[in-house]
């Protein structure tokens, strides 16, 4: 069986007003996990999101009109959509 390589971690330190640092503990204890893997979780997610929204797409004018067609389509609503919107809403009296 093939052996993964070994993870490196490093040891960071943060100033965090105990406000925010109180919210952090009481994510961290409602899902049953670290301080640690929450904010590096939290941290993870925000650099993702910020890298993918820097993200540039290049199309041809081909694909770019395809692109716009479908988006100009309206789409068929699912059996649960149509359900859903036939429902009377609870704020609706």
């Amino acid at each position: 069986m093939a052996m993964l390589p070994a993870m490196t971690r490093k040891q960071t330190q943060f100033r965090i007003p105990s406000s925010k640092l109180a919210l952090i503990d009481r994510v961290a204890a409602l899902e049953g996990r670290s301080r640690t893997d929450v904010v590096v979780e939290a941290a993870t997610q925000y650099s993702e999101n910020v890298l993918a929204e820097q993200s540039e797409f290049i199309w041809s004018q081909e694909d770019l009109s395809t692109f716009d067609e479908i988006l100009a389509r309206p789409a068929n609503p699912s059996d649960y959509v149509v359900h859903a919107r036939a429902k009377k809403r609870v704020w609706d009296v």
